[in-house]
Formats: C-alpha cells, sequence, structure tokens
C-alpha cells in the first residue's frame, strides 16, 4: 500500500514540475518574441520517459496479492 502512495507522489509531483517548467518557459518566449528553446524539448522528452519507465516498472514489479 505504501508502494502505491509513493509511486503516485513520484508521478504526480514530476508531471507537476514539468507542467510548471513548461509554462514558465512559455512565458519566457512570448517575452521575446516567440523563440522557444530546444533544451527544454529534450528534457520534457527524457522527462516523460523516465516517468512511464517508473510507472510501467512499478506496474509490472508489483506483486499480485
Amino acid at each position: 500500500y505504501i508502494k502505491d502512495i509513493t509511486v503516485l507522489i513520484l508521478a504526480v509531483g514530476l508531471m507537476t514540475l514539468l507542467g510548471i517548467i513548461v509554462i514558465d518557459e512559455f512565458m519566457i518566449a512570448s517575452e521575446h518574441g516567440g523563440e522557444f528553446d530546444q533544451g527544454i524539448l529534450a528534457l520534457l522528452n527524457n522527462a516523460l520517459v523516465g516517468v512511464v519507465g517508473i510507472v510501467a516498472g512499478y506496474v509490472t514489479g508489483r506483486n499480485h496479492v
């Protein structure tokens, strides 16, 4: 049960942090003529793959009781 809550908090926390980063980057891009930093896209791609990997590893490795 505690592992369920831990994975949920981890996934929701990471997605919230990524959302804040994206909103901030879009605000900065709109102030500077709409130029979006490509490094942020790479960060989002890697982070989303990591979150999916963590959740998938949890789901497949969970003990079925």
